[in-house]
């Protein structure tokens, strides 16, 4: 969180609880990263043996796992250790433990670029279910911190490839920012047609759970609330996005409970998905931000909505979430 100083300097970082301008922060912190920002980590056990998980520590309360080995999702995320990512039984698994199993867990899942929703065949082509980027491990190009005066960023720029031989190939560029002393990240995305004729199609998966997710929970669009809206006959419920900057806000039963708001280009992610799963040890609510209409590709198609980008083409997807815990 940035703020004006009291003696008039603008810019400064509240970090554990004070202010401080980049040159004080050098001349308390030995290295500021050894509080503050990134570690890199190996999963040893388990359904994520073997996988890396890059960890930011905003030094706000703000903690974020980063999922290098899919395409740079984002797991765990944690306000004041309370955490707001649905977790699956088996955890973050890596891929060769997915198989049958539904690999959804973490906070954002990429659904795309190739396809979105459940699987389908396309002629002699497959699709599984929400497509093939996520699958895909990324390449970590820089951890790096970026300063404005007295403001720091901590940025993760991160790339993943999907091939195929026959089809063509899409890039994700993704770049992932957390400010120091913040309690906010932000996903910027390029995604790029490298070879082939092919439909982009993008869902931004984000789960929520405990303690954020309760029977009681609130949730508006564009302010306006729309909890008793938001469930169709599947628990699955789809929308306009409404406005050029859409705005979705969850919040907790309890007031001065956990609250998660989220903002994105309408004009670019124009239909808003929601899913709610009440059942007793699952307890998930979905917030997905979508290209395309919940249809199948047959009828996209059919209406004009699955236009094929032309090698070289990019699109672009900007997301801007905020935690807050309550406390």
């Amino acid at each position: 969180m940035i703020e004006e100083g009291v003696d008039g300097r603008s810019d400064m970082v509240m970090l554990f609880g004070q202010s401080f301008t980049k040159r004080e922060l050098g001349r308390v912190f030995p290295d500021l990263l050894h509080v503050a920002g990134f570690k890199k980590l190996t999963v040893e056990d388990g359904a994520g043996r073997s996988s890396r998980l890059l960890q930011i520590d905003s030094g706000g309360g703000l903690r974020v796992d980063l999922l290098p080995d899919r395409c740079c999702d984002i797991g765990q995320v944690w306000c004041d250790d309370i955490p707001f990512g649905w977790i699956n039984p088996m955890g973050t698994s890596a891929p060769f433990a997915v198989g049958e199993n539904n690999p959804l867990s973490g906070l954002m899942a990429t659904c795309g670029f190739d396809h979105i929703r459940q699987p389908e065949m396309e002629g002699d082509r497959h699709f599984p279910l929400h497509g093939n980027m996520m699958h895909m491990p990324a390449r970590i190009i820089a951890t790096d911190t970026i300063w404005d005066g007295d403001e720091g960023i901590f940025r993760v720029k991160a790339e993943a490839t999907q091939f195929n031989l026959n089809y063509g190939t899409i890039r994700l560029q993704r770049h992932v920012y957390v400010p120091l002393g913040g309690r906010s990240l932000v996903v910027s995305d390029r995604v790029t047609v490298l070879a082939g004729d092919l439909p982009v199609m993008a869902m931004y998966h984000v789960n929520l759970g405990y303690p954020l997710v309760t029977p009681g929970s609130a949730f508006s669009l564009n302010g306006d609330d729309v909890t008793g809206h938001t469930l169709g006959h599947d628990g699955i419920r789809t929308r306009p996005s409404g406005a050029a900057v859409a705005e979705v806000v969850l919040a907790a039963m309890s007031e001065g409970g956990p609250r998660f708001q989220m903002k994105y280009d309408g004009r670019k992610l124009p239909f808003l998905q929601t899913l709610r799963n009440d059942s007793e040890g699952i307890n998930l609510f979905c917030i997905e931000p979508a290209t395309h209409n919940r249809l199948s590709r047959e009828e996209l198609r059919g209406n004009g909505s699955l236009l094929p980008t032309p090698r070289g083409g990019s699109h672009t997807f900007h997301l801007e979430m905020l935690f807050e815990s309550g406390r």
